[in-house]
C-alpha cells in the first residue's frame, strides 16, 4: 500500500502549485527522510565523514556560555554559546564549527539531534544552492567561494522546515535567548533569516521590534561567521510562550470579533489534509458562532488577535493551529484523517488549553468529518 505521503492526490496537488521541478526536489527529499534517515547518517557519524559536536561539547569548546534567565520549568535551563569563528547554512540554518563540525544544537534538543540532522542534511542536499559537500568539508569541489557570504556576529534565526509551527515553536523563542545574551553581555547580534522567508517572519521580527539594521536575509548558500552566537535549541516551555504572547499582543490592538467568538480553520488551499465536506461542516458548526478562516491569507497580526479572542477553535491537523499560543482561554478540536500527530495536543498542554482529539474518515490525503459527531462534541464543550 502507498503511504499518504506519496498519494497521488497530494503529488498532483505539489504539481500545480509548485511545478513539476519543485515537486521532483521535494519528493527525493521526502523520500531520503522517511526511508533512508538514520541507517544513511548513522555510519557517516561512525565512520568520521561526518563530525558533530554535541551540547555538552558545545559548552566546553564555546569562548562564553550564558543562561537565559526566567525559565520557571523543570529541564535544562535556555542558554547561548559564543564561538570564536563558524558558518552557518543558509537551507536549514545548521551551524558548523570553525573546523566544519555540525553543532547539534542548531539541528535540535539532545534526544533528537541525530535524527533532525539527517533531515536537514538531506534538505541541505536537495534545496542548497551548492553543492553539500563543499559547504561541510570547505572542498573546493562544492561551489565557489563566492556563495560564501561573512556576518561579524550574528546567530542563526532559520527553521529547520520553513513551516509556520516549525518558525514559531522552535525558531522564535531563539530571539529572547539572544536578547539575554545581548544584556549580559553589551554586544549587539546579527539575525540570519531565510532569503525567500514567508512575510509572517517579517511581521514577527517586527512585532517583537527587533531592530531591521541587524536582520540580514540570507542571499548566499553559507555565512562564515565570526563571532557565532548559538542560542540552545527551544524545548516548548510556557515561559517563552508566554513572553511571546506577551510581546505580540502588546502590540495588537483589541478588536469586536469578526463574526462570533468561534474559529474554524480551513485547510482549503493545502496539499494535503483538506476538509472535503467543508460545506457541511460550516453549516454544522454555524449555528454555535464559529467563521470560516484561511489563516495563510491574512496577517500574523490579525491571527494572534483571532485566537486571543477564540473561545472553541476547530480545524484539520496542520500549522494554523500553532496560533493557540495566542488564546487565552479556549479549547482545541483537532481533526485527524490518517495521519496521527501529536505537537497540537503538547502545545496545547503546555499552554494549559484544553484539547479534543476527532478522528475522521481518510479520503486519501484528505479527511471526511461526521459532522453529526462533530456538532456534538462542541455542544459538550458549551454545555460545561
Amino acid at each position: 500500500m502507498i503511504s499518504t505521503e506519496f498519494a497521488s492526490r497530494k503529488l498532483k496537488r505539489k504539481l500545480a502549485a509548485d511545478g513539476i521541478k519543485e515537486s521532483i526536489v521535494a519528493a527525493g527529499d521526502l523520500l531520503t527522510r522517511k526511508r533512508l534517515g538514520r541507517p544513511v547518517l548513522d555510519p557517516l557519524v561512525e565512520r568520521g565523514f561526518v563530525r558533530s559536536v554535541s551540547r555538552d561539547a558545545l559548552k566546553s569548546i564555546a569562548s562564553e556560555t550564558i543562561t537565559v534567565p526566567g525559565a520557571t520549568e523543570e529541564g535544562d535551563v535556555p542558554f547561548v554559546s559564543l564561538l570564536d569563528g563558524g558558518r552557518i547554512l543558509s537551507e536549514t540554518g545548521l551551524a558548523l564549527t570553525s573546523r566544519f563540525e555540525i553543532l547539534e544544537e542548531s539541528a535540535a534538543a539532545p534526544d533528537r539531534a541525530q535524527q533532525a540532522m539527517m533531515a536537514m542534511l538531506s534538505r541541505q542536499l536537495f534545496y542548497g544552492d551548492a553543492q553539500l559537500r563543499g559547504l561541510l568539508w570547505g572542498s573546493p569541489q562544492g561551489g565557489s567561494r563566492r556563495s560564501v557570504g561573512s556576518l561579524q556576529s550574528a546567530a542563526p534565526l532559520i527553521p529547520r522546515y520553513p513551516n509556520y509551527y516549525h518558525w514559531i515553536v522552535e525558531t522564535v523563542p531563539k530571539v529572547r535567548y539572544v536578547r539575554a545574551f545581548e544584556d549580559a553581555t553589551d554586544e549587539r547580534v546579527t539575525l540570519l533569516v531565510p532569503r525567500d522567508a514567508p512575510p509572517f517572519v517579517d511581521e514577527t521580527l517586527e512585532l517583537l521590534e527587533w531592530p531591521q539594521s541587524r536582520i540580514e536575509h540570507a542571499t548566499k548558500s553559507a555565512y562564515d561567521v565570526c563571532q557565532l552566537v548559538l542560542p540552545s535549541f527551544p524545548e516548548p516551555r510556557a515561559t517563552d510562550f508566554e513572553w511571546l504572547r506577551r510581546e505580540v499582543l502588546e502590540h495588537v490592538p483589541e478588536t469586536t470579533p469578526e463574526s462570533g467568538d468561534n474559529v474554524y480553520v480551513s485547510r482549503a488551499n493545502a496539499v494535503e489534509r483538506r476538509v472535503v465536506n467543508e460545506d457541511e461542516v460550516m453549516n454544522a458548526l454555524s449555528r454555535f458562532g464559529f467563521s470560516c478562516y484561511r489563516l495563510e491569507e491574512r496577517t500574523l497580526e490579525q491571527n494572534a488577535r483571532l485566537f486571543a479572542d477564540a473561545d472553541i477553535i476547530v480545524g484539520p491537523h496542520g500549522a494554523g493551529l500553532t496560533d493557540i499560543l495566542f488564546a487565552t482561554d479556549c479549547t482545541l478540536v483537532e481533526l485527524f484523517g490518517d495521519k496521527i500527530k501529536q505537537p497540537y495536543r503538547k502545545l496545547a498542554a503546555t499552554l494549559g488549553v484544553s484539547y479534543e482529539p476527532m478522528y475522521c474518515q481518510a479520503e486519501s490525503t484528505d479527511i471526511v468529518v461526521d459532522t453529526a459527531a462533530l456538532a456534538e462534541t462542541i455542544q459538550e464543550i458549551h454545555d460545561q
